[in-house]
């Protein structure tokens, strides 16, 4: 069967490159070169064979345009095919689904860049025990006190059935002899509440500082996490939802804290105390104690062929959490637009569902954890049994004692509570470790672009210069955005371009997929990004406030402003007087992401901001669209002010913000294509596409 389906699929992949060369015989030396690296690939299973072919065969850019989504199509497929016939085993390779995407985005994204398509599919990941090892390594200390307490409490545990069998033996041996002395007695009892003080004591310090251990690994690991995620692309936030991180942040990490500290506590206890008690017990009889453990082969099915289930399951459970939170978060974030549009209802019902989802995984799991459990102790129990009948059978043959076999019985039953334990741990191990894979994840992830390396200027005129770039959104890869576009903003002039925003390539929230960006000559991949976005102010449509006072956000460009500079850039940005109308002025709180200001009071906090931070380039992205016109006359003032003396990169549709400006680029519905330029006057006298959308918008808004 599986060679049939094999020779389906290699059937099917052969009419694809063919298919492609009837559509495009231009390309057919392009497409052959595919076809030869899926032959090549799919015979051979590894990731070494793939990189070879691909290495060899495939072009390092596509030659036309609408060659592209069929290239993209192919090479994605092959990708996916010859690394996702290895999920089964490796486990470096998380789902077919996820390498499939993963290569198409690549493929595009990196222009059919063999060499750096198979770097990212095969970027090592760090095994979960390694990545555990570095975070608790810098507590070792306190780790290694924590296994010498844990040890101490368990063996002093196991002294306490060898004391108790001693007292039975005393009490035996009175009742065949007649007499009873209590100095018989004091011995066992004294040397029995020595134990349990020691027991009590080392407890209570391994408790303790396993409390502080975990805590301080808690602490780590979110701190981590968190710096992993504001270092990524904003790709990345592209792809997951606030909602899921934040409960990676939060769930997940409580999650792992717990049972790590479970693990800790319980899990070294319960393994010494059970291998403590095998050697006792072997001590006392080894003929009973290997019948009993013939029961063992059992629990180890148990663990290995049903705990691998388990763990499946959990992993499930977890991503559908993470979207039942993701959805909620988008939700309780976007609450005026629920609202406007009467969703609440809907909004209810579509995370009553996604948390009905939730419960009925957990459910199943539940059910699969209680039969692991109720199996476990179905198979401990007939252990018990086993001591019983055969250790009956030796005491009543004289080959044992009665105290010998309440030391037995108590061992056993040490043992018997340990392996509960470590069967109840192990469950609770298969869900911290689905919440420690999910966190480790983000952690190991590097960004494309790094938050810091690279060039930075000594002075900055502002000089920007776009050659031949070619950009799409690594969310939306087959949605053009620039082809080929070109631009010059000269130093200190303003530029305004009626078409899609490049505001997010000035700051290399993304990086192009061809062409380059130039600051001042110098490209911008070789630029420190952190230098670089200090160096360039962002005013967008809906400025983000932060739920804090109005001077840390106006301070949060510069936080070593002084109070008097915040001031003054307050009343430069046409906002200190309604500031100052507010009982705690400046220390007035904004809310979430601003919720307390109109759409004009933030924009000129954001104008605030921005003249603190006093930037050689500045984008304005729609700044003044969604505004009143009061407020977008006051916006518009302070932003003269803001834009005087800077390199100005205004984006807009709405033409009479950017009348003013140096340089109008007009482009077209084709991605790049730059219908004309020049002034406002030059392109009316034009009587072309910059006049007749003027024209349109003059008498569909009179405010024009």
């Amino acid at each position: 069967m599986p060679l049939l389906v094999a020779r389906f699929v290699l059937g099917y992949s052969r009419a694809i490159p063919r298919l492609a060369e009837t559509a495009f015989p231009h390309q057919r030396q392009t497409i052959s070169s595919f076809t030869r690296l899926y032959y090549s690939t799919f015979q051979s299973h590894s990731i070494s064979s793939v990189k070879t072919a691909v290495q060899a065969n495939v072009p390092r850019q596509v030659a036309c345009p609408e060659f592209f989504k069929t290239t993209t199509s192919c090479t994605g497929s092959l990708l996916a095919l010859a690394v996702g016939l290895r999920v089964s085993f490796d486990p470096s390779v998380l789902s077919f689904r996820k390498v499939h995407c993963e290569a198409r985005s690549l493929v595009v994204r990196e222009s059919v860049t063999p060499a750096k398509v198979l770097a990212k599919i095969e970027q090592p990941r760090e095994s979960l025990s390694s990545a555990i090892w570095e975070l608790v390594k810098p507590d070792l200390f306190l780790l290694a006190c924590i296994v010498l307490t844990a040890v101490a409490a368990a063996v002093v545990y196991l002294q306490t059935p060898v004391v108790t069998g001693e007292l039975i033996n005393v009490l035996q041996l009175s009742f065949t002899s007649g007499a009873l002395s209590i100095q018989d007695l004091n011995g066992p009892a004294i040397r029995l509440l020595a134990l349990l003080s020691a027991q009590g004591f080392f407890t209570f310090a391994h408790i303790t500082l396993v409390s502080l251990f975990g805590e301080k690994v808690a602490v780590r690991l979110r701190r981590d996490l968190f710096s992993a995620m504001v270092r990524q692309d904003m790709s990345f936030f592209d792809d997951h939802k606030s909602g899921e991180l934040v409960g990676r942040l939060t769930s997940d990490v409580a999650d792992f804290k717990h049972t790590f500290k479970q693990v800790v506590t319980q899990g070294l206890k319960s393994i010494t105390q059970t291998v403590g008690s095998a050697i006792h017990l072997f001590r006392i009889s080894a003929p009973l104690t290997l019948t009993m453990l013939a029961t063992m082969p059992i629990l180890y099915v148990l663990l290995n062929v049903y705990g691998a289930y388990l763990r499946k399951l959990s992993k499930i459970g977890k991503s559908l959490d993470s979207v039942a939170s993701g959805l909620a978060g988008e939700v309780l974030s976007n609450m005026k637009t629920v609202r406007a549009f009467a969703s609440e209802e809907r909004e209810m019902e579509h995370y009553g569902a996604a948390c009905q989802e939730v419960a009925e995984a957990n459910e199943y799991m539940g059910f699969h954890i209680g039969i692991f459990q109720g199996l476990t102790n179905v198979s401990i129990g007939c252990m018990v049994l086993t001591v019983l009948y055969y250790g009956g059978s030796l005491v009543v043959r004289n080959e044992m004692t009665c105290g010998e076999l309440m030391t037995y019985m108590l061992s056993t039953q040490t043992a018997q509570q340990s392996l509960v334990s470590l069967g109840v741990l192990f469950s609770q191990t298969i869900k911290a470790a689905a919440s420690a894979s999910r966190v480790f994840e983000f952690i190991h992830l590097a960004p494309n672009v790094p938050l810091h390396g690279g060039l930075m200027l000594e002075h900055v005129g502002g000089d920007l210069e776009f050659t031949q770039v070619v950009f799409r959104y690594p969310t939306r890869l087959d949605q053009p955005v620039l082809d080929r576009f070109d631009l010059v903003v000269p130093q200190g002039t303003t530029v305004a371009l009626c078409g899609p925003s490049v505001a997010s390539l000035i700051e290399r929230f993304y990086e192009p997929l061809e062409g380059s960006i130039r600051l001042d000559g110098q490209e911008l991949r070789t630029l420190d990004p952190s230098w670089l976005r200090h160096n360039v102010g962002f005013i967008n449509q809906e400025p983000v406030l932060f739920a804090t006072s109005i001077a840390e956000n106006i301070r949060y460009g510069r936080p070593e402003a002084t109070m008097e500079e915040v001031k003054e850039a307050a009343r430069k940005a046409n906002a200190a007087y309604f500031i100052e109308g507010f009982t705690d002025g400046y220390d007035t709180m904004v809310g979430e992401r601003g919720a307390s200001l109109s759409g004009g009071q933030k924009q000129r906090i954001a104008i605030a901001r921005a003249i603190l931070k006093d930037p050689k380039i500045l984008i304005l992205d729609e700044a003044t669209s969604a505004l009143d016109t009061h407020s977008e006359k006051m916006v518009q003032e302070a932003l003269d002010l803001l834009m005087k003396g800077r390199t100005v990169v205004v984006i807009a549709h709405r033409l009479s913000t950017i009348r003013s400006a140096d340089k109008i680029v007009v482009m077209g519905r084709v991605p790049g294509n730059v219908l004309e330029q020049g002034t406002h006057d030059e392109l009316m006298a034009n009587q072309s596409a910059y006049f007749r959308l003027h024209s349109q918008l003059s008498h569909a808004n009179p405010i024009l």
